[in-house]
């Protein structure tokens, strides 16, 4: 029965690690993780049983597993990138990218959250770090329950997180798992007459001492100096109370995914993921939302204001004005609730969407686009091929006071360093008026030797931004980031707008737009002519990279857009009312609800990374190390110096024994209390090196006189022992790793003998 156990926990403790690894269905939105996480899950009990059935060492366990965790991430999540299997500069590159994404939705997205290549990537690691942790501490260590303890917090973890969705089913699974594998291992441990409850090993009460000691300076650090520690006040790492989605939809909404960080997954996704199609008679960009708020958190970054009265009301009007562009929206796999139309909206057929007035975003009221229909009409802004040259000089009329506020920018060094850099650029290219220096900044990336690269991190703070200038390299998302900045420093209005580029058609009027065609580009605003895209700075992407510009022909869309006819809509519930479009005119607007809906978005970059967490943990550890280490061997060097230093010779000669019964008690010799010295002296050295002889017995005899002979002990006597003690270290020390010479330096049990 016991031999049947034995052969049992390890698949049971296996089947824990699954079903603990699949409750993340509860916080991701999708089943894309399924085969990774499992994976994930199973592979490291299979390598703790070939190292033991090998009889490797924990080290090298240890190993194993770190090279089992790196061989299964570049083969099962990152195969593309490797050449014959192996990893290459790409392979990466690709992973830091993913971890840093996956580490911002982490802290950001609420479940059920995207499942990413980010997500994924922090699932397996996460996963695999569970099941080696619990594979170790039941066979390793044979503790019973604290080989559960590593799936039960993952567990907890994600119920806390997740979503109620078959929450029984998991939580039933869970209990038989965990009650299969403490029945085996159970039978087990006991057959071994172990204790089954926790380690083999029985706890030794010198460890109390500097354990309680780091406790309690943890608790003094946490109290006292982690509050004044700066950063202490910033926003969590990893924020567990991030609200979710409405179950009813309704009238709030959090993205659950950083627009940047969105755009940089699909532009980094091995596959071209059809997302939706557009029936529209002209190519656009397919705007989703514009960031138009530059903060000064982290260096600077672009998020979507949506805060305050008036700024989100609910429905467009029905009935779209003559000249719009009418487009038809069949939408596929989506995950954001944001709806893709041409800038700017004016009219939809969905009722309740939310808009944001300030900048025409909108968003479904409905907990998922994935299969929605719609058709919405949009006033197209002005276009390159339609802007006079009478226009272009009457942009330098100035700044309306109702746009004013997207001329704004924190007062930070890098951002002072950008401005003179766009300073630079309007003058070399003499452009005085808003117009020309908009299109001066357009064309110093477009004709300079700026690269359009994907390999680069989505961060859009002040110190990135100067890097991307020095640097040149870069995808839509640097490019748009930084024309947004330089032209507000130019006092020019801008923000930076999401979504996708036209996409492919076959010339039948549909659009087939994948996720290799999300976008991220700058919307300026000139006095006379309202928000425009046109000054799109990033280059088209060469070959097969994905993304770049793809600005459609100006002057086709502007002679077909006046022949269009107004949008066949469905009525939507609100009252359109008379009030301010954005766009610095006056249009019809819908009435605010009874209940002020909001729209928020997440930061899009900047803040603390998943490095540095790993570097403040690491830190962490290297500061605990070093203070153990310290106190350690400055506690063993001050006994020995009391010991020697002892001004009565007899004093000194009873400490060097008791330094030397130290030194066999740390090299794994267990002086039995019963024996004499001169006794333990000829019976010591077999247990040991047996050079230790000869000074434990010079030691012994010396130690015999000084207590129990006639003769006056001296100090040379003192010296001696102490000269027989230096020589018995050095004999201990021989033959020994020097991985176990500072495992004796730094055993503590000694400081509790005396």
């Amino acid at each position: 029965m016991a031999q049947r156990a034995r052969l049992f926990a390890p698949l049971a403790l296996a089947a824990l690690s699954a079903v603990a690894a699949l409750s993340l269905g509860r916080v991701v939105d999708s089943s894309r993780f399924v085969l990774p996480v499992l994976g994930a899950a199973l592979l490291p009990h299979a390598l703790g049983a070939l190292c033991r059935r090998r009889s490797w060492s924990v080290w090298i366990a240890v190993a194993a597993t770190l090279l089992g965790l790196a061989v299964f991430v570049v083969l099962a999540l990152e195969p593309s990138t490797t050449t014959f299997g192996l990893p290459g500069a790409d392979t990466w590159r690709v992973l830091d990218r993913q971890l840093t994404n996956g580490w911002q939705l982490l802290r950001t997205a609420p479940a059920p959250a995207p499942a990413t290549d980010g997500a994924i990537l922090l699932a397996v690691i996460a996963v695999w770090c569970m099941a080696a942790i619990a594979d170790w501490a039941a066979f390793r260590r044979q503790a019973t329950l604290g080989a559960i303890a590593p799936a039960l917090v993952f567990f907890v973890w994600t119920s806390t997180l997740g979503t109620s969705a078959s929450w029984v089913l998991v939580t039933a699974a869970f209990c038989v798992a965990a009650g299969a594998f403490l029945l085996a291992q159970n039978l087990a441990v006991l057959d071994r007459r172990r204790n089954w409850l926790v380690s083999q090993h029985a706890a030794h009460p010198h460890w109390l001492v500097p354990a309680s000691a780091l406790g309690l300076g943890a608790i003094v650090f946490a109290l006292l100096l982690a509050p004044v520690i700066p950063g202490a006040g910033s926003d969590p790492l990893l924020d567990v109370a991030n609200a979710g989605r409405n179950e009813s939809a309704g009238r709030s909404y959090r993205p659950a995914l950083a627009p940047f960080v969105d755009i940089g997954d699909k532009l980094d996704s091995v596959d071209n993921t059809e997302l939706f199609t557009v029936t529209s008679p002209l190519p656009d960009y397919w705007r989703i939302a514009a960031l138009d708020q530059y903060s000064g958190d982290n260096g600077g970054q672009w998020t979507l204001s949506a805060e305050g009265d008036g700024s989100v009301s609910v429905g467009l009007p029905s009935d779209a004005p003559k000249g719009t562009l009418r487009q038809e929206f069949r939408i596929g796999s989506l995950t954001e609730r944001w709806l893709p139309a041409a800038y700017r909206p004016v009219a939809i057929d969905l009722a309740d969407t939310l808009v944001v007035r300030s900048s025409g975003t909108i968003v479904a009221d409905a907990s998922s686009v994935t299969n929605l229909h719609y058709t919405v009409a949009s006033a197209l802004p002005a276009l390159a091929g339609t802007v006079t040259p009478d226009q272009q000089a009457a942009t330098a009329a100035g700044v309306p006071a109702a746009v004013r506020q997207y001329t704004t920018l924190p007062s930070t060094d890098e951002i002072a360093q950008i401005a003179q850099i766009a300073r630079r650029v309007v003058d070399t290219a003499g452009a005085t008026t808003p117009y020309a220096q908009a299109e001066a900044l357009r064309n110093y990336f477009r004709t300079t030797d700026f690269v359009y690269d994907t390999n680069v991190e989505n961060v859009d703070n002040g110190s990135a931004i100067l890097a991307f200038l020095d640097n040149k390299h870069g995808f839509c998302v640097q490019f748009a980031s930084a024309y947004a900045v330089m032209a507000r420093s130019l006092g020019i209005p801008a923000r930076v707008a999401v979504g996708f580029t036209p996409g492919t058609t076959s010339g039948d009027g549909v659009y087939r737009v994948s996720s290799h065609d999300a976008h991220a580009w700058p919307e300026i605003y000139l006095d006379g002519l309202g928000w425009t895209h046109m000054f799109d700075p990033t280059p088209a992407a060469g070959g097969s990279i994905a993304g770049g510009s793809k600005l459609p022909n100006d002057t086709t869309i502007a002679a077909t857009v006046t022949n269009q006819p107004p949008a066949t809509t469905t009525p939507t519930v609100t009252t359109p009312a008379t009030g301010s479009n954005g766009n610095g005119t006056t249009g019809t607007t819908p009435v605010a609800p009874t209940a002020r809906p909001k729209v928020s978005a997440n930061s899009s970059g900047g803040g603390a990374g998943p490095w540095l967490l790993v570097v403040g943990v690491l830190a962490l550890v290297a500061l605990v190390v070093a203070a153990y280490t310290g106190a350690v061997l400055t506690a063993k060097r001050r006994r020995r110096a009391r010991r020697r230093d002892a001004p009565d010779p007899v004093v000194a000669v009873v400490g060097a024994w008791e330094e030397a019964l130290d030194r066999l008690h740390e090299a794994a010799v267990a002086p039995d209390p019963a024996l004499t010295p001169s006794e333990l002296a000829r019976a010591a050295p077999s247990d040991t090196n047996v050079a230790a002889a000869e000074p434990l017995r010079q030691l012994a005899r010396t130690y015999n006189a000084a207590r129990y002979g006639n003769a006056v002990t001296g100090p040379d006597d003192a010296r001696d022992a102490w000269t027989s003690v230096d020589e018995l270290q050095r004999a201990l020390d021989d033959d020994v790793s020097w991985r176990e010479r500072w495992r004796r330096r730094l055993d503590p049990s000694t400081l509790a003998r005396r």
